[in-house]
Parts: C-alpha cells; sequence; structure tokens
C-alpha cells in the first residue's frame, strides 16, 4: 500500500445545501507498507519501505520468513507487481509464493485490509512521512492487538472453501 504526505479525500457526510471544509496538502513524499495476513489467525507482518522496488520487496520476504516458525508451511498470495515477479525464496523455507490471476484485487485479502487502512487515513494532512507513518503504526498495533479485526476483514468465504479440501 501506497503511503504519503499527500491529502487523500473521501466523502464526508454535511448538511444539506453545504460543502464539506477539508484542510488539503499537496505533497509527493511517498513510502509504501508491505503486509503479509493470515486471514484465519488474524496474524498481521508489516514493514514500512521506501519503494516498490525489488530489493524492498527481497527485504520484506527475507524479514517475514525469519518471523516464520521453524518448518511451517506458508503459502503468500501475491497480487503480480512488477517488483515481486523474479523473487526467490529459500529451499527449505516452508515459504510458497502464488501469484493472483491479473486485475483481481478483490481475491486479495490484503487489500480489503488496506482498503481499511486507506479509510482511517484520509481526510488527514500530514506535514512529514514520519508523521503518517507514525500514524500507520498506532493503527497496525490496534490490529495487532485485536487479530478478530484482521479475521472479519479478511477471510473471504473462498479461502474458507479451499482450506477444507
Amino acid at each position: 500500500m501506497r503511503y504519503g504526505t499527500r491529502t487523500a479525500l473521501k466523502r464526508r457526510w454535511t448538511p444539506t445545501g453545504h460543502r464539506p471544509q477539508c484542510r488539503v496538502k499537496i505533497a509527493y513524499e511517498f513510502g509504501y507498507l508491505y503486509c503479509a495476513i493470515c486471514p484465519f489467525t488474524g496474524d498481521l507482518f508489516g514493514l514500512l519501505l521506501p519503494s516498490m522496488k525489488k530489493e524492498c520487496f527481497e527485504i520484506f520476504l527475507k524479514e517475514f520468513q525469519r518471523q516464520l516458525p521453524p518448518r511451517a508451511e506458508t503459502l503468500m498470495i501475491l497480487d503480480g507487481a512488477g517488483s515481486q515477479k523474479p523473487c526467490v525464496v529459500g529451499e527449505n523455507s516452508g515459504l510458497e509464493l502464488q501469484k493472483l490471476p491479473a486485475a483481481c484485487p478483490e481475491l486479495n485479502p490484503v487489500e480489503r485490509f488496506f482498503q481499511e487502512l486507506r479509510k482511517e487515513l484520509s481526510n488527514q494532512v500530514f506535514e512529514t512521512i514520519t508523521q503518517i507513518e507514525q500514524k500507520i503504526q498506532e493503527l497496525l498495533e490496534k490490529y495487532w492487538s485485536e487479530p478478530n479485526l484482521v479475521i472479519r476483514l479478511t477471510r473471504y468465504p473462498y479461502i474458507d472453501t479451499s482450506n477444507s479440501t
């Protein structure tokens, strides 16, 4: 998920006949939140990194693999972004990468999680990239402390069906 100091405007409720007012900042300072989510347990792993380049995704994968229990069999669903294409996973890592079909974000559980984060970050002005990163960290802590929130957002019916076979 890309985040930055540019204000993301969303709809707001106002009385009939009144225009909503919101402070806006137009800026071009961005970073990226990389996340791995388990829709069954609500486990969430995230890293804030500066770009969507291959090197950043490889850092994310290495850190994620370090968090996995030994001999854990883990499937990671990828959306097929350019930075993910040439990824190599260690032979004995227990991590399998699976790419979704093109243009299917609705099948990726993490996209629903990002949608919720974007909603909570909208209509706010962040003067620096550090401010928005602190806000993202606060939001992530809420989900780390309440894994059921992650489960409710990301446990799609097709995932339940595929797990039972």
